[in-house]
């Protein structure tokens, strides 16, 4: 993993390569901002489950609606692995 780059800048990548967004702040809610659905996030949590090597709750992701809030939530998983 690379420890250079932000949780953030990991997840606007994935945004921009798999989904084609290239308008993300961390403030952008994914259903209305950058208009994900239900299966566009749960296709994003796989993605950054496998990229960072850890397990998000179904029940937490499902409530996760901003950028920034996904990242905080990955940023903890990551440090409780540790």
């Amino acid at each position: 993993m690379d420890k250079q780059r932000s949780m953030y800048e990991k997840i606007e990548q994935v945004l921009r390569e798999h989904y084609g967004i290239s308008d993300i702040t961390p403030e952008a809610n994914f259903k209305t901002d950058l208009g994900l659905n239900s299966f566009d996030l749960m296709e994003l949590t796989c993605i950054a489950e496998e990229m960072l090597g850890v397990e998000m709750e179904e029940e937490k992701y499902r409530n996760l609606q901003t950028v920034s809030e996904m990242c905080e939530y990955l940023e903890q998983l990551v440090r409780e692995k540790k």
